[in-house]
């Protein structure tokens, strides 16, 4: 294709490689992180290429992931058309304490570790009273709990670890932050369908 081609030739070509693939049975998935960063403009253009499809389905499915401003930029009048393709959505809550520890524990196995509880009970607990369970904050705070420790030449990470953590953490510092995790959106089978994740 031609480094300066038009939108028409961009989408013509798109096509032709999107019944390429359905024709050899294969579903096609756009995943977009942080979607909440995404121009109206560019929403847009997300909607005019869920019209891409044959007389019996879509040819093209994307997924939305993003922050809370997701959900903002959805409300905007200039999306609604994308907006009322929306079948279906879907809010995260942080992990449960449990769900946390087990988070956590399969790390740490996924990094090679085998051995012993590395977080006491206590650290668990501060670790997901100040991250409520995101798994982005328990990841920054447990990596630095962990740096701590092994500066400390110790084995174990402590309370008072997962306190030193936290003041080294603005995010975890701030009282009554919105703790939503991610959203999704996915285009499918004729509609826009949104996971969003709290």
């Amino acid at each position: 294709m031609e480094r300066d081609a038009d939108e028409h030739q961009l989408n013509r070509t798109l096509n032709h490689a999107l019944l390429d693939q359905a024709r050899a049975h294969r579903r096609v998935v756009v995943l977009i992180d942080e979607a909440q960063a995404m121009p109206l403009p560019t929403l847009e253009a997300l909607r005019l290429l869920s019209n891409l499809e044959t007389e019996k389905r879509k040819l093209l499915q994307v997924v939305l992931f993003g922050q809370p401003e997701l959900d903002a930029r959805l409300e905007d009048p200039a999306v609604r058309q994308l907006t009322q393709r929306i079948t279906f959505h879907y809010r995260l809550s942080g992990l449960s304490r449990a769900e946390l520890r087990h988070y956590v524990a399969h790390r740490l196995r996924v990094a090679g570790y085998v051995g012993s509880d590395l977080f006491s009970g206590p650290a668990l607990w501060a670790l997901h009273r100040a991250s409520r369970g995101v798994p982005r904050l328990v990841n920054i705070i447990a990596h630095k709990c962990l740096m701590l420790v092994f500066g400390q030449g110790g084995h174990r990470v402590r309370r008072a670890h997962v306190r030193a953590a936290v003041r080294d953490t603005p995010s975890a510092r701030r009282s009554g932050f919105p703790w939503v995790a991610t959203a999704l959106a996915v285009v499918s089978a004729g509609s826009l369908i949104a996971l969003i994740a709290a």
